[in-house]
């Protein structure tokens, strides 16, 4: 079960691993499939660009690991979890600054949305996606 996924849309995940020594394969809309063996014991583990970097009991220092990978790919991550500080949009930690507002682009706000597996029409219009983020 995916706890943690990176704000950016890279490939770093916080997994807890609620069943050990399964492996699971997801198919896409586009044909393409993807594996994940979950460890046979530990209970999370971070998964980046498919491998599997960390595993750990401890989700401190899950959050760490995670952290610093997140950092790798780009600067400016949320680091650990603050309650009444970050929100998790479908497991990815949302501060109130990343909301997108009238003054972004059309993309911009497609990207925030997609990145949080938010649903939209690619005719919505600007207008409609800043309230589609706005019931977040």
């Amino acid at each position: 079960m995916i706890v943690r996924r990176c704000s950016q849309g890279n490939r770093v995940r916080i997994y807890r691993n609620a069943t050990p020594g399964v492996t699971r394969t997801k198919k896409y809309h586009d044909g393409s499939t993807e594996t994940l063996t979950y460890p046979s014991s530990y209970n999370y583990f971070i998964e980046v660009d498919g491998d599997i970097l960390k595993k750990t009991d401890s989700f401190k220092t899950a959050e760490e690991f995670y952290d610093a990978e997140c950092s790798k790919k780009h600067g400016d991550t949320h680091g650990r979890l603050i309650i009444g500080k970050t929100k998790l949009i479908n497991g990815v930690a949302t501060v109130k600054a990343d909301y997108p507002s009238a003054s972004n682009t059309k993309d911009a706000i497609k990207e925030f949305l997609s990145v949080r597996n938010i649903e939209y029409s690619e005719s919505d219009t600007k207008d409609a996606l800043l309230a589609r983020v706005s019931e977040l």
